[in-house]
């Protein structure tokens, strides 16, 4: 069985936010508050793998306030013996 991921506090994080009249997407850390509004789903998700990729961390999607679903790593892992 694989090990399981948690969100660190570095990794990057989308979070849906509906409004009126539409829906935007926030960018942020799951440490600090959201930093980028991004009017679509794919610009926002380009974005957040961008960053993760240039910062070493993973992106994730929030599922609500305490799910998350993991988008891309770009952190490299410690291989356990």
């Amino acid at each position: 069985m694989g090990q399981r991921l948690t969100l660190e506090d570095d990794d990057v994080v989308i979070r849906e936010k509906h409004g009126n009249p539409s829906t935007v997407y926030l960018l942020g850390t799951s440490a600090t508050p959201d930093q980028f509004i991004l009017r679509t789903r794919d610009e926002a998700v380009s974005q957040a793998l961008a960053f993760a990729k240039r910062q070493g961390v993973r992106t994730w999607f929030a599922d609500g306030d305490d799910k998350f679903v993991l988008l891309g790593t770009f952190r490299k892992e410690e291989k356990k013996k």
